[in-house]
């Protein structure tokens, strides 16, 4: 990863970088428990709901047809990255219980890390895009090696991260 980062990709360099941990609310102390929201997409509403039950455990759904084929969706993850772009109806107050039944939990850092490993993957994808050789022989082999295992270290990191978020999801 050390040839992509010195490449002008800074975000590969600190893909494995947490952001700072919320707390996790009380069971008893959440305002509202579930959150019901509508996502808007090109496909049309989607909607999504958001529970926390004992232990931290959060139901997070999704009705889209990726969420169905994928086990995971773009509309949960911009949620819990709060991304609120697609849910346009949805009140300051609705935003903010959801934001407390999911702050804190092994999902929310699931769906970071998910998160942050996509964004890592899209500009190491760049990278590749930008910088590969047209030809892959002589001093041009080893350029097109180093980038080539850059990006596979990155789609590996992907890979396991999005298998994070789905086994989560999946337990809903």
């Amino acid at each position: 990863m050390d040839s992509v980062a010195r490449t002008g990709a800074p975000s590969l360099a600190n893909r494995r970088r947490r952001i700072a941990a919320s707390t996790m609310i009380a069971l008893p102390d959440l305002v509202r428990n579930p959150v019901a929201l509508t996502a808007i997409d090109a496909e049309g509403p989607h909607a999504i709901s958001a529970e926390r039950g004992p232990g931290g455990k959060v139901w997070l759904t999704c009705q889209c047809s990726a969420s169905v084929e994928e086990g995971w969706c773009s509309h949960r993850l911009d949620l819990l990255c709060s991304r609120y772009d697609a849910v346009k109806g949805s009140d300051a107050a609705t935003l903010r219980a959801f934001e407390q039944i999911t702050g804190g939990t092994s999902l929310s850092e699931a769906g970071h890390a998910a998160d942050r490993a996509l964004n890592a993957f899209d500009e190491c994808l760049a990278v590749f895009d930008k910088r590969r050789p047209a030809k892959v022989t002589g001093r041009d082999l080893g350029k097109f090696t180093d980038l080539i295992s850059d990006l596979a270290a990155c789609a590996s990191e992907l890979e396991d991260s999005l298998g994070t978020l789905r086994r989560l999801l999946e337990r809903s």
